[in-house]
């Protein structure tokens, strides 16, 4: 009877180690294990419920806190509002003061006496870090849209400005905080207290929805922005400025950031853990899990942060983690004031704590990590006892342990023996002796081994001989395609193939047809069912026809019948086929002849008209009906037109979610290709395949490419286009491109470094200002030499920006006394590396062309 190795194993281990083992650690694990779960539990839930009464307490504070604060802010912006109808009521005066411009902020002789930098007043900057910005507590300041001339509006500034002392002192009352005044007229005149700068020149107050609403309305109505001014979201309280006659003047608005109403940072410093606190609305309890309470009031996320000061903010909601937590704290709003209720929030059980109006609760939720400190140092206390037991018990594991080890020492010899010989065996193995064998006999699962071990060494014998096999055929295969592009005047062509395996069935070949009175140039393209072997089996017999009957004077339909005719009688009942496009190019004719097998048409652009078409034909597979005859089709070609032939491998290719490349994407690739050679357009295709396919090749891909010359000369290379994205490395994409393009052109080294630079700052320039989103966008770049004239075509779809109105630096200023922002430089150098820059806005892309004469040093720019 044979007993399985593992049996074996088990008894013994059983027998002298694991029995004691459990006896006595069972014993002292249960005793201990009760004590100190009943003590942890009870210290917890004690914690657990004077922590929920801290944070009950803290819920209901802070709701009356927030409430006074928005009382205080709607009642500023009342009066506020007061102030400015009767400045505006009064005559203008000369009296009324220095009306300073937010423009005119950051300059020393033009701004306020008291501006400086003030804690709280910060704005967010490109990399999310906050920097002071300089404000005027005794002054305000006026912004006028670029639209509005300062003379047609100096007499309302003056009226305005009369309201300033009103103003300070209702801002003096507010709670304390970073709080912004804000009076906006049908003008466009906005006044800005307490004064600062930094308001972006294409702001207008009267484009924003708060203005908007206010003129058909009476009331302070509550917004959730993007402050154009700190990047901050604010909360805003807007209401209407009116003449006497209830005539809409214009509104007046009170904002405070997001993050200064929320006390989230001070409770975590409390609690020394992770604490969110809301302000929601009140809702029914039939309003689904899946909507979450609408939320009026939060701390700002890292998200809202990264926005631009035009986005608009969607409404949130505050969304448990389960439907049934979210109904048990509807239920408790409802029935309570306040409260404390246990859910699951963002993946961590945690406590809830509340305070409710009518139509708002406030809520702070904490996880319940956060109060685990307490039983902790319970528990560490109890380590004391528990060590003394785990010590005991340790003492006669430790005895057992060391008899166990003896009997597996003396034991595990006995059993690996044959493992040995097996390792012994093996290593002779793979030193390339296929005799090795094992000649042993355990009685257990070892044998199973030994055996399969036993018949490895042919069998790997026979997959070596298969294996170099089939890279003999993979290398005769390649062979047979063609080893360079052919050359017939009149016409650019390219060809190439890629396999999923190291032998398939797609085939393509260039032929050259005897007869006629000028060179004739048949191209190929076909594809065999199935791929491996049998199919490469297949493509060389038709390729073997059709270089036999190239020696023939026939016409091409005579070419097709002849090869159909030999493969039906050879795959007569294998099932297999071959579809193919034969296509018959004649050099001084734009005139082109094809027969269509089975294959899918070829594509046919015209780039002049910008047109698709296709070369059809009726025809079945070859090699499926031995009788069936063939017939051609003739067409003619324009200059500059493109005929693109493919294999279903193309077209069919799928992605990681199962999508297929398709025809569309081919047409689109050829489209943005069009001004490329043959040859670039060719693998523009087989890139954009290859770089589809989510879970690798599954199938042959062929790609043949015709491109009509004008005339018979080919036409000049001298230009490379390449696409970017602004999530990579454009450097590492863009250097080996041009470096290889300069090298190609003969160019000294000085104007590719001048290229290379050129380019780097303008990549360098968009990616950091050009997107005020995360998502990835593309960045196309097209170099051109024409004689001496090196041209750079940069096109991307970020925020317009001309580079030839930006102001020049202030070179020869020291930095401490430069009036201007500092920067620009990147953008003076590439001036001064070229002669001529052209800008234009197409399509939503910013197109930006420059020009450089290779023949001079210095690049003074025009344009």
């Amino acid at each position: 009877m044979r007993i399985p190795i593992r049996i074996k194993f088990f008894v013994v281990l059983l027998a002298f180690s694991l029995g004691p083992i459990f006896i006595s650690r069972g014993l002292m694990s249960r005793a201990s294990g009760e004590v100190a779960n009943k003590t942890s539990e009870q210290t917890r839930q004690e914690l657990l419920r004077i922590v929920a009464d801290e944070f009950e307490s803290v819920a209901g504070s802070m709701l009356a806190l927030m409430e006074r604060s928005s009382e205080a802010m709607r009642l500023a912006t009342i009066g506020v509002a007061r102030e400015a109808e009767l400045a505006l009521e009064l005559p203008a005066s000369d009296d009324s003061g220095k009306i300073y411009f937010t423009q005119e902020f950051g300059n020393p002789d033009l701004s306020p006496p008291d501006s400086a930098r003030r804690d709280g007043y910060a704005r967010r900057t490109m990399g999310m870090r906050q920097q002071l910005i300089q404000v005027s507590l005794e002054h305000p300041s006026f912004y006028l849209p670029a639209s509005v001339p300062a003379a047609s509006v100096q007499g309302e500034m003056e009226k305005l400005l009369r309201s300033a002392s009103g103003i300070r002192a209702l801002y003096t009352n507010l709670p304390s905080g970073p709080f912004w005044i804000n009076v906006a007229l049908e003008s466009g005149v906005m006044l800005c207290y307490p004064g600062h700068g930094r308001l972006p020149p294409m702001f207008d107050p009267r484009d924003q929805d708060w203005f908007r609403e206010a003129r058909n309305g009476d009331k302070c109505r509550w917004y959730r922005v993007i402050d154009p001014t700190t990047r901050f979201v604010v909360n805003k309280v807007a209401y209407p400025v009116r003449d006497g006659a209830g005539k809409f003047l214009g509104a007046v608005s009170l904002d405070v950031p997001a993050h200064a109403i929320m006390p989230d940072d001070r409770l975590e410093a409390r609690w020394g853990g992770k604490v969110r606190t809301f302000l929601v609305e009140r809702v029914g309890e039939d309003r689904p899990a899946s909507a979450g309470l609408p939320i009026v009031i939060q701390r700002e996320s890292t998200a809202e942060g990264h926005r631009h000061w035009m986005s608009s903010l969607d409404q949130e909601s505050l969304i448990l983690d389960e439907p049934v937590g979210h109904q048990i704290l509807l239920h408790a709003l409802d029935t309570r004031r306040t409260g404390v209720v246990e859910l699951s929030y963002e993946g961590e059980p945690s406590v809830c704590a509340f305070a409710s109006t009518d139509t708002y609760s406030f809520l702070v939720i904490a996880p319940k990590t956060v109060v685990a400190k307490l039983p902790n140092e319970v528990s560490a206390m109890l380590q004391g006892l528990f060590g003394e037991m785990r010590n005991l018990s340790l003492l006669v594991s430790g005895v057992m342990l060391i008899i166990t080890g003896l009997i597996a020492w003396f034991g595990s010899r006995a059993i690996t023996r044959p493992i040995v010989v097996i390792v012994e065996a093996a290593k002779r193995l793979t030193s390339g002796d296929f005799t090795a064998r094992i000649d042993q006999h355990t009685g257990d699962e070892r044998d199973e081994l030994i055996r399969s071990f036993n018949e490895m060494g042919p069998k790997l014998k026979e997959l070596l001989l298969l294996n170099r096999d089939m890279k003999v055929a993979q290398e005769v295969q390649q062979l047979l395609l063609p080893g360079v592009e052919p050359e017939l005047p009149g016409f650019d062509i390219a060809g190439g193939i890629a396999y999923c395996d190291r032998t398939g069935g797609d085939y393509y070949d260039f032929l050259k047809i005897c007869g006629g009175g000028r060179p004739r140039l048949a191209v190929i393209i076909g594809d065999v069912s199935g791929h491996g072997v049998p199919s490469a089996l297949v493509m060389a017999s038709a390729r073997g026809q059709l270089q036999t009957l190239a020696s023939m004077d026939i016409p091409p339909e005579e070419r097709v019948n002849a090869v159909n005719r030999v493969l039906s009688r050879d795959l007569d009942g294998t099932g297999r086929f071959l579809t193919m496009f034969y296509l018959q190019l004649e050099q001084g004719t734009p005139q082109v002849r094809w027969v269509r097998a089975g294959h899918d048409p070829a594509f046919r652009y015209n780039p002049d008209r910008d047109e698709f078409g296709e070369l059809l034909g009726e025809g079945i597979p070859l090699g499926v009906m031995e009788e069936y005859g063939y017939a051609s089709q003739a067409a003619e070609l324009a200059d500059g037109e493109i005929l693109v032939m493919a294999t279903d491998g193309v077209w069919e290719a799928r992605n990681a979610e199962g999508e297929m490349f398709g025809k569309k994407r081919i047409l689109a690739i050829i489209r943005e290709s069009a001004h490329k050679s043959a040859g670039d357009i060719r693998q523009a295709v087989m890139d954009a395949v290859e770089g589809f396919q989510g879970n690798g090749q599954e199938d042959d891909i062929a790609v043949v490419v015709v491109k009509k010359e004008a005339g018979e000369t080919p036409m000049a290379r001298h230009s490379i286009s390449f696409r970017m994205t602004n999530k990579e490395n454009c450097f590492k994409c863009f250097q080996p491109k041009v470096e290889a393009f300069g090298m190609e052109r003969g160019l000294h080294p000085k104007i590719v470094f001048h290229l290379t630079l050129v380019l780097d700052e303008l990549t360098t320039n968009i990616i950091s200002y050009g997107y005020a989103d995360f998502d990835e966008h593309p960045i196309d770049v097209t170099i051109e030499l024409e004689g001496d004239i090196l041209t750079i075509r940069v096109e991307d779809d970020a925020e317009p920006f001309n580079i030839l109105e930006a102001p020049e630096p202030e070179l020869d200023v020291p930095l401490e006394d430069r009036l201007k922002p500092v920067g620009g430089l990147g953008i003076h150098l590439v001036k001064n590396m070229v002669h001529d820059i052209h800008y234009q806005r197409e399509d939503g892309k910013n197109v930006l062309t420059l020009n450089k004469n290779i023949s001079k040093t210095h690049c003074p720019v025009s344009g």
